[in-house]
């Protein structure tokens, strides 16, 4: 095999860990006078996936070793009780729900709309409960569960009105904590896809665009 030689001046890309992003974010997040208390042990972690019935990505598992992030719009997943966890992770899907009963939200993929509510949310619920879990990160800001991806993006996610807010969690700092601009290769629109989200992260970027609202 020949191996081709680098030009002068050119940058070898060298892929980063889970943990070399968490603490990047974390380096960030410390400068923006975020309060930090100690991190998750690997077991606390495990009760609470237990309890919930999740599973963190590697990133968001890396970020909370290296230290919990204290304040009322940051989970608190050492102490906070099981009911108030439970309902900010189910918060996405039960937004989309509402938006299905409210406001006749209904993608064509999932078929023929019910007729009456109660079949309609119960369709809607069967059909989410197969998309990825979202977990909260901060306020309405989610990262996808069990994510293998380092760079896996940050969603903003309000109902059925989904933005793709930052590619990863350095990014996300960078824009939620005004830690200075997001680096030219961390772009969201560059971020990794979540099945389903995305998908309604696209509908409110055409909708933003002019480009007129299509089912997702």
């Amino acid at each position: 095999m020949t191996l081709r030689r680098r030009r002068p001046g050119e940058q070898v890309r060298v892929p980063r860990s889970a943990w070399d992003v968490a603490e990047e974010a974390h380096e960030l997040l410390t400068y923006a006078g975020e309060r930090i208390g100690p991190g998750l042990s690997s077991d606390e972690r495990e009760q609470v996936e237990e309890r919930l019935g999740f599973r963190f990505a590697p990133v968001h598992r890396a970020f909370l070793a290296l230290g919990l992030p204290r304040g009322p719009l940051w989970p608190n997943w050492r102490s906070g009780s099981t009911r108030d966890l439970g309902a900010r992770l189910r918060l996405p899907v039960d937004g989309v729900v509402a938006d299905v009963l409210e406001h006749d939200f209904w993608p064509t993929r999932w078929g023929p709309r019910p007729h009456g509510l109660d079949a309609r949310e119960q369709a809607a619920r069967a059909r989410l409960a197969t998309v990825p879990t979202v977990v909260p990160l901060f306020g309405q800001r989610y990262l996808p569960a069990e994510d293998p991806l380092p760079t896996v993006p940050v969603l903003a996610i309000h109902r059925t009105e989904v933005v793709v807010y930052a590619r990863d969690l350095v990014d996300y700092v960078n824009r939620e904590f005004s830690m200075g601009h997001p680096r030219r290769d961390s772009e969201p629109e560059r971020a990794a896809r979540v099945p389903f989200w995305t998908d309604l992260a696209d509908v409110v970027e055409a909708s933003r665009r002019g480009q007129g609202i299509m089912s997702p």
